[in-house]
């Protein structure tokens, strides 16, 4: 393919197009979609569609014979689905999602007989019962103006796919296609009337797509991974009558739009795999899908008990673990083969019973929760109660009193099934529920042992390991450093004094002292080491992380330590090292059966906790008072939290950034708990774990070579965490890559040629993002003791100089290009690095936005940046080209001009046409030209009046592009006149929010038509109908964007 042909349609848009129709979607023309809107661009149904297929789908019974539905029920029905109330793009499209898998009641009167019956917009149990359209270029109309997104797929009428398609070969296409979508969706500037119908959204280009749902934020648009090749090959092959067979290798765009977007699949995921948490609305990922239709697929199979089988689920915790419950609890209920399907969802801890129960209720599910045994018997003998849940210990006590036979359709959904849930509690549960369907879920490899015991449940029905997790972006991944080393203990010379203690007791006593206070878990107890490991994740936090909106936690072995370690940062006098902590844990007496975490406190831990209740009243009061300032990111309130064991399972933090561990864990407990830190957060690209306890020493074995994880597999393990070491040896890499854009330029201190080198806003964009990777990882190193054993202290210098006058590069080069000074690519963490270690925060207090036509600030900037006559020109000459960008929807015709005559003059300087100092004087002059508003063929008596300017020259764009060449003098006065005429009708027709007022907009629209109907012969030039068209619709663009 010819580069000149090389486009966005041709490479990404015609084949999406093509493969959909093959799919199964029927297409229609962008003017045959305008024509189903009878022509109105803020519409986004297609009626004659959807009036067609409501009458089709929809019949009800009245005594044994079937009736359709009146025609008045019809339009009722669209007209409901129209007009629901905007209250903002989540509510509302929730709203609509009830009607559309709902349906709604409509009176119908039969042998004057008058009864409700619902009517429903789509056919879920019979797909092939509904249409399916694609159409391209679909244009619609917001406040701010037009939009028209790539691809729009249709069910019955009803928008319910968006695609934006970009070419393969563009920097960072897929990111800019998910913010478009994103802008698209805001009530400024975008059309959310669209997004208030839409169920499924796509980013595509040929080698990539990532899907979301409506107002998926950026950072959680998804990939779905599926093999499905053979069935891409095989529709590719396939000629349609009007489109011919493709001899080509399928794409990613080709692989993700089969399963994605076959007519099947879309009616699946917006029935099944949709739910409303709270406000955010979210769509499965490929894990959640894939588990669910497996385990559908496993409880129609039935054991030699006649009995539903079951299994076990494994999602690396981060994963989505809670929704999946939802979606599979959704799909059990809407399945037509489980009459009557209940579910009981069963956890060890009262915290995660309460989590599973909020996501449950936040879902919109209805659900019963048991408050004791005793309550727990009452609502599983009512079968009414469809969703319960439970903690494992009431069915010791509901074991005894009840015994449900005919439970086949009772599906019991145990959390965390790898724990207490395979022991004798599994017994209690069999026992009330005899012939359910057990589905264990785990966020944590089975251990070798308990693999076995995995069988109680039915054997793995899904996996999604952590590895899979990490490549998918569905968790971060975690950076592991051991500091162990930094503390000065003797764990020899304790080892000798604690066996000179033990000597006088007999061995097996020794060997009893030894399992219950091992020697180097009590060193982690004593005031010194905590106050040494307190100091050092002081400094470590403050000067590395403190008021980015990371936030830590700091793993304890009990409560008296915690209140230590409180104490230590609460009396901290230095302001430079002081942290912001609170201490959570279970009060002592709460719990008694455990081991030495719940042993009985000092008296100073017991006072600090009464004082805590004095001043909060409760416990429930202080931990939720802790956890909402704590995920809060703006608040500083509380910066880190210190925690024995509760927070270290179950709890969903994504500003949770660091976890420091100051007590030896191993198995589930160190993967849960390490797992806290790798949730997805705004700028967040990794989750660290700071290890003062040696529990994986230096990384530098295989993992379960380690005694916390031996008792894993090895597969099982992979990616949970990578060493430091590895992310602070790519510093050199990440560096050398930035330079290798200059690689052109022989002196590499000329700032000039630097400057030049990278004038291409592709190629600026490029140096960006290089030296955002450099920033980052340089950020990542300065926070590890690893880089400063690892790389001397000249290398170490070298490489904060050269991030210096890199930062100072970049910002010099937006000055000059006129680009957005922004760190937001860097977030606060990099501003962080250069305010502690670089020195450099002068380069990021740059110059407030220029008034280009203010000489005197232009003066003053340009002193500032001051350096060669061509790089003001291009301040200057960048500047202006904002500003017409920023204003040209307000008057095409003359700022488009203007923007044609700077990018001519940037061209003939680059070209070598103009030298430095000509192409300086030359952009001065368009600039003085600008401010006073001089351009030639303005006639004088619209030259100060900018909106009859701005119809002037739309009048007089259409005409010139007839003729090939600009009007006559004469015939610019004429349209002078008839620009002034017409911006005295927008005037009087404009009233407070007239561009939501459709009436009004058509009283204009026709008043336009009217006058230039009735002057066309008047204007010097004759316009025919066309070219009415064509002047209403410039004028009406520079009434919506100048009234």
């Amino acid at each position: 393919m010819a580069v000149s042909n090389y486009t966005e349609s041709q490479d990404s848009q015609t084949p999406a197009l093509n493969l959909l129709q093959k799919l199964g979607w029927n297409y229609i023309t962008p003017e045959k979609a305008v024509q189903e809107r009878d022509g109105l661009f803020t519409s986004v149904l297609l009626e004659d569609i959807l009036t067609e297929q409501l009458s089709k789908i929809n019949s009800f019974e009245y005594k044994g014979e079937d009736y359709k539905f009146s025609t008045g029920s019809i339009q009722a029905a669209i007209n409901a689905l129209k007009s629901v109330p905007d209250e903002g793009l989540s509510r509302t499209n929730e709203k609509i999602y009830d009607l559309l898998t709902l349906g709604k009641s409509f009176t119908e009167t039969i042998q004057g007989d008058s009864k409700g019956f619902t009517l429903r917009y789509i056919d879920w149990e019979h797909i092939e019962n509904n249409s399916f359209h694609v159409t391209e270029e679909f244009e619609v109309e917001g406040i701010n103006g037009k939009r028209r997104p790539d691809l729009v797929l249709f069910v019955n009428g009803i928008p319910f796919v968006v695609i934006e398609n970009k070419r393969r070969d563009k920097n960072e296409s897929i990111d800019e296609a998910i913010s478009q979508m994103v802008r698209n969706q805001r009530k400024e500037g975008g059309i959310p009337r669209l997004f208030y119908f839409s169920q499924l959204l796509l980013a595509v280009h040929p080698n990539e797509v990532k899907y979301a749902t409506t107002g998926t934020p950026a950072k959680f648009w998804s990939v779905w991974k599926e093999d499905n090749e053979k069935q891409v090959q095989k529709l590719l092959k396939t000629a349609l009558e009007h489109l011919p067979a493709e001899d080509r290798l399928p794409t990613q765009q080709d692989k993700s739009l089969v399963s994605l977007c076959s007519p099947k699949r879309v009616m699946e995921l917006a029935y099944k795999y949709i739910v409303f948490d709270g406000p955010i609305k979210k769509i499965g990922r490929y894990q959640q899908y894939f588990a669910v239709q497996d385990t559908m697929e496993r409880v129609k199979q039935k054991d030699s008990s006649d009995n539903r089988k079951g299994g076990v689920i494994w999602h690396t915790t981060g994963s989505g673990k809670s929704l999946t419950m939802v979606m599979l609890s959704k799909a059990l209920a809407l399945d037509p083969e489980i009459p009557n399907a209940r579910v009981v969802i069963v956890t060890d801890r009262i915290s995660l019973d309460k989590q599973i129960y909020k996501t449950f209720q936040n879902c919109g599910k209805k659900v019963q929760k048991a408050q004791s045994g005793n309550h727990l018997t009452e609502l599983l003998k009512d079968k009414g109660n469809e969703i319960i849940t439970t903690i494992i210990d009431k069915f010791q006590v509901a074991s005894n009193r009840i015994k449900i036979k005919d439970s086949q359709n009772i599906f019991v959904l145990v959390d965390e099934s790898h724990r207490s849930n395979y022991g004798t509690a599994h017994a209690s549960m069999k026992k009330i529920l005899p012939n359910a369907s057990y589905i264990g879920f785990t966020g944590t490899p089975l251990m070798k042992t308990e693999k076995s015991t995995a069988r109680k449940f039915g054997g793995f029905i899904h996996k999604y390991t952590i590895d899979q997790a990490v490549k998918d972006g569905a968790v971060l991944p975690l950076l592991y450093e051991g500091r162990s080393a930094k503390l000065k203990i003797n764990k020899e010379q304790i080892d000798k004094g604690f066996e000179r203690l033990a000597k006088p007791l007999s061995e097996e006593a020794q060997k009893d002292l030894k399992r219950k206070f091992s020697s180097i878990s009590k060193i982690y107890e004593s005031d010194s080491v905590v106050e040494e490991i307190a100091y050092d994740i002081s400094k470590h936090y403050t000067a590395n992380w403190q008021g980015t909106m990371a936030k830590a936690q700091l793993a304890v072995p009990k409560i008296d330590v915690a209140i230590k370690y409180q104490k230590y940062f609460e009396t901290q006098t230095d302001p430079a090292l002081k942290i912001n902590t609170r201490v959570v844990f279970t009060p002592p007496d709460s719990r008694k059966d455990n081991e030495d975490v719940w042993q009985i406190s000092s008296s100073d831990s017991r006072n600090y906790w009464e004082g805590l209740m004095k001043q909060f009243r409760d416990q429930d009061t202080y931990e939720n008072y802790v956890v909402d300032k704590f995920t809060d990111p703006e608040d500083t309130e509380v910066e880190m939290i210190i925690v024995v064991s509760k927070l270290l399972t179950g709890f969903d933090a994504p500003v949770n950034t660091l976890l420091y561990l100051a007590k030896p864990l191993k198995g589930h407990n160190l993967l849960q708990a390490i797992a806290r830190v790798n949730r997805l957060f705004k700028g967040k690209e990794y989750g660290y774990i700071i290890d003062y306890v040696g529990v994986l020493g230096k990384l530098d074995e295989a993992l379960t070579e380690y005694s916390a994880l031996e008792d894993f597999e090895e597969d099982d393990l992979l990616n949970a965490v990578a060493d430091m070491s590895e992310e602070v040896r790519k510093v050199p890499i990440y560096h050398a890559e930035v330079w290798d854009i200059f690689k052109g330029v022989k002196n590499k201190e000329d700032i000039e040629a630097l400057e030049r080198c990278i004038a291409q806003k592709d190629v600026r964009d490029d140096f960006y993002e290089r030296l955002s990777q450099f920033a980052r990882t340089l950020q990542v190193a300065m926070a590890s003791d690893v880089f400063y054993e690892e790389f001397t202290t000249p290398q170490i210098a070298f490489y904060k100089s050269e991030l210096k006058k890199l930062q100072s590069l970049r910002v010099s080069v937006q000055l000059r290009y006129a680009e957005k000074i922004s760190y937001k690519e860097y977030e606060p963490r990099v501003k962080k690095l250069l305010d502690t270690y670089v020195n450099a925060y002068e380069i990021m207090e740059i110059t407030k936005d220029v008034n280009i036509f203010d000489k005197n600030m232009v003066e003053e900037a340009l002193e500032t940046y001051g350096k060669t006559p061509a790089s003001k020109a291009d301040f200057i000459a960048h500047r202006m080209k904002k500003v017409i960008t920023e204003n040209m929807e307000k008057d095409e015709a003359y700022y488009k001009k203007f923007s044609d005559l700077i990018e001519q003059t940037i061209n003939n300087f680059h070209e070598g046409r103009l030298n430095e100092k000509e192409y300086l004087e030359s952009i001065n002059k368009i600039r003085n030209d600008f401010d006073k508003g001089h351009q030639e063929g303005i006639p004088a008596l619209v030259k100060d009046r900018p909106e009859a300017r701005a119809i002037f020259g739309a009048i007089a764009q259409v005409i010139n592009e007839r003729h090939g060449k600009e009007v006559t003098q004469g015939i610019q006065e004429k349209l002078a006149i008839a620009g002034i005429d017409i911006t005295m009708i927008i005037e009087k027709l404009t009233i407070r929010d007239w561009k939501r007022n459709l009436d009004i907009q058509n009283k204009m629209e026709n008043a336009i038509e009217d006058y230039l109907m009735e002057h066309r012969k008047d204007l010097g030039v004759s316009i025919n109908f066309e070219e009415i068209d064509s002047i209403l619709a410039k004028c009406l663009k520079v009434a919506k964007n100048n009234y």
